[in-house]
């Protein structure tokens, strides 16, 4: 998991990982000055993401577990994709910072 979370946050382009025992955080800024704050604790394989805007109002929160794998999009640059069950959950640093939520294919 903890590689994952180092390609996670390198893709995101976040400048440091915090970590302690199986517990990861790091932070990406965007460019019009919102923040996209990302745990994940390998221990729970649990997901937990802030996002906010320029002001610091919260837009978006996702608190989401089991994490069955973290992928990145070569086609997409700047976006990981955190798999948990059928839900997909992006995480986008570029053209700006967003959280998305979609379903995988069943099938």
């Amino acid at each position: 998991m903890e590689a994952s979370i180092q390609r996670a946050a390198k893709v995101l382009g976040a400048n440091s990982v915090q970590s302690a025992g199986a517990y990861f955080s790091f932070a990406c800024q965007g460019a019009a000055g919102g923040e996209l704050k990302v745990s994940m604790s390998g221990a729970q394989q649990r997901l937990m993401a802030v996002l906010k805007d320029a002001a610091g109002v919260t837009r978006s929160t996702v608190d989401i577990g089991p994490i069955s794998h973290v992928t990145e999009d070569v086609e997409s640059p700047g976006r990981v994709t955190v798999h948990a069950g059928h839900m997909l959950v992006h995480l986008d640093s570029q053209p700006s910072l967003a959280i998305e939520i979609t379903s995988a294919p069943i099938g």
